[in-house]
Order: C-alpha cells, then structure tokens, then sequence
C-alpha cells in the first residue's frame, strides 16, 4: 500500500531515537543497494550524537548552541550588512508556524559560503528559530564540521547531520534525514553538494529525489535563492577567512513545489524510481532558476 499523503495523516511513525541505529538499515522504497562509505567521525566520538532526544542535558545544550548563534545571525544581519532583503518570507512562515501541519518540511538553498547556515536563519522571527520543534535539521559535510570532537559536538547540538561528500545517496545522513522527515520535522539541504560562488548553479544531486520518495508523508518543498553570501566569505581568499562587513544581502522563499501526484504514481508503480527522482531534481532546478530571475526583475515583494 502506498504511503498517505493527507496533511493529517494519523498513521504514528516510531522516532530516530525510538529505531535502533544501523549503517546499513534498508528503506523499502529502491531498487539499488546502500553503497558502503565510510564511518562518519560522529560514531568515532559516541552514539549521543545520534540518540540525544530523551537526554534533558542534551535538549538544553542544543537549544543554548542554536540560540546564541541565531542572536549572532541576526545582529550580523541587521547591523553587519549595508542591507538584507527578504523577500516572501510570510508564506513559508505560515508553513512552518501551523499547529495543525502533520507533514514534514524540506527546504533546498543555493551554497554560496561556508555561512550560508546558519545566517540564512537569521532571516527568521526569534519565534521560529529559538523553538526546538521548529527549527531545521540540515546536512553538513562530515571532513569540515566533524573534523575534531569539539567540532563535532558544536555541529551536532546545532542540529547538523554528519555527511560524506562522494558517497551518493544511500549513506548514513540520507537515511537519518529521512528519519527526521518521518517525524515530521524540518530538514534543510544544498543540493549542489558543494559551495559555488559561481551565477550559474551547478547541477543537483539526486539527494533531493530520495528524501522526497522515502519519506511516509510528503514533504512540503519550498525552494530559497539567495545572494551576497559569497561576497562575506570568498573562497578565493588566503586564510584565516573571516566575514566581510558591509555586504548587501537577498534572500527569496519561494514558493511551495507540489509532487502529490508524481508521487502517488511512483508509489503505484507507474512511474520508474530513476526517472522520477530526475523529475524531482530538475524541477526543483528550474524552481530555484525561476526564482533566481524573478528576484533579479524585480517581480518579488519583501
């Protein structure tokens, strides 16, 4: 039977922290096998990463690493950058705010820096970003953010998934992101893979299509543009690197990308896994392009 996705579902979906954790736990929905990759540096320095939800200590922890870096994004915002234009953040607020929405959310941003989360956030009202059950979940590339123990509890409180870049799809932080999307949480992702200070943006992964076809109830997809970040953190400095003030700054929420039907059709079998993961992906593109221009002629309001 294929997965429900009415926006209130009333099937139960056990938590991450209720599943024991495997490196290979199989998800029904795929034809291909997990690809082997290597240990991320969170299991080396302990399984409280993983399993932290009933832990108060940890709760708290988490909530104080992600307030105070929401205070430094805002003030950065608002008194760091010659100005930042948010464009179209009420509809996604609206979203995120709803006390009736059973259905997860995923959002997917250009990578322009190594700042683009958390200031990205600090776009958003206090009320959003200080609220454990609201704020997002997001994948982080294991070799930059779980380099050392430190590292990796700071990342870890602030709710970032320990990823490995080149190991596909079907590797650890995929099926833990799919886990917080089944316990209709926000998950966050740069489908690019990697930072691009480029106009054009560089081809998706796939990543996107799978947490789309896995996860139990649909997610809401909502695409975000934004630009001035590269110019706060170019790669092309010598190090040490730190921010540039006096930037402009856009960001754009666009609006949310309906896949009810496409979907239904795969999980009937009229529609193939590998061509309907393209589809997701590319329009998920074309979204992010769309907004791209509209922002650019001036046809959004903030």
């Amino acid at each position: 039977m294929p997965p429900r996705f009415e926006d209130h579902t009333t099937t139960e979906v056990p938590r991450a922290d209720q599943i024991p954790f495997s490196l290979e736990r199989p998800y029904p929905v795929t034809n291909l096998k997990p690809v082997k990759v290597p240990l991320p540096y969170y299991v080396d320095h302990g399984k409280m990463i993983l399993r932290p939800a009933t832990r108060r200590l940890w709760k708290f922890s988490s909530w104080y690493a992600i307030a105070s870096c929401a205070i430094i994004c805002k003030v950065f915002l608002k008194f760091c950058t010659s100005s930042t234009t948010v464009y179209n953040k009420e509809p996604f607020l609206k979203v995120l705010m709803d006390p009736h929405r059973t259905r997860p959310i995923l959002t997917v941003a250009n990578h322009l820096s190594t700042v683009d989360d958390p200031l990205l956030w600090g776009s958003l009202p206090f009320r959003t970003i200080l609220n454990l059950q609201r704020i997002r979940w997001t994948l982080g590339a294991q070799e930059i953010c779980f380099k050392t123990p430190t590292r990796s509890l700071f990342f870890a409180l602030g709710q970032v998934i320990p990823t490995v870049r080149g190991a596909g799809i079907y590797q650890p932080a995929m099926n833990f992101a799919i886990d917080k999307l089944n316990e209709g949480k926000w998950v966050h992702m740069f489908p690019e893979g990697k930072i691009n200070q480029t106009v054009d943006m560089l081809r998706f992964k796939w990543g996107i299509g799978r947490l789309m076809m896995e996860s139990t109830n649909l997610p809401i997809m909502v695409p975000l543009w934004h630009k001035g970040f590269e110019e706060i953190m170019p790669e092309n400095r010598d190090h040490p690197q730190f921010p540039i003030l006096g930037k402009k700054i856009v960001i754009a929420y666009g609006n949310p990308i309906d896949f009810k039907d496409l979907l239904i059709d795969y999980h009937e079998g009229k529609a193939d896994e590998v061509l309907t993961r393209i589809s997701i992906t590319d329009t998920v593109f074309r979204a992010m392009d769309e907004l791209q221009k509209n922002v650019e002629a001036g046809k959004l309001n903030d």
